[in-house]
């Protein structure tokens, strides 16, 4: 079971590490959810399922993935959402969910590969955070831009 559980925890890492700034950058040009958001939703939720599967087999050295791995779940989702409602400041949700469930993605992928390295956890994290966090106070005009009625995005 382990090992089914890896192969398609790192199957669905390597899909969603490719598949994360394309759902960015395709929902918030066609203004809502699209294909390559759902393809990035659904392999962070088998990305954090396997992780729940795997993370029992060796709880002394890995139980603190499980509160990470239900938080980067939780960040796509509120992409999800963000993107399913385009309104208003919607585009920060988009940022926030989809991005921040990639820096998680890429925090894991660091601190997987360097054990022991404290700044694995946070090169990720305080560089992905400062650039949503940037793009959030910074945003393109036609993300703001009000769709109007009877055109599409």
């Amino acid at each position: 079971m382990r090992d089914i559980a890896l192969i398609l925890h790192v199957l669905a890492g390597v899909l969603a590490v490719l598949f994360g700034p394309l759902a960015v950058v395709l929902t918030l040009r066609r203004r809502g959810l699209n294909w390559a958001g759902e393809v990035y939703h659904w392999a962070i939720a088998l990305v954090c399922l396997t992780a729940l599967v795997m993370v029992p087999y060796d709880w002394d050295r890995l139980w603190y993935f499980w509160p990470i791995t239900i938080a980067s779940y939780l960040f796509v989702y509120v992409g999800q959402r963000a993107a399913e409602a385009p309104g208003g400041l919607w585009y920060r949700g988009v940022l926030r969910g989809y991005g921040g469930s990639w820096v998680a993605l890429w925090t894991a992928i660091a601190v997987v590969s360097l054990p022991r390295q404290w700044w694995a956890w946070a090169i990720p994290i305080v560089v992905g955070s400062a650039v949503i966090e940037w793009l959030c106070f910074n945003p393109s005009p036609s993300w703001t831009r009000q769709a109007q009625p009877g055109t599409t995005p």
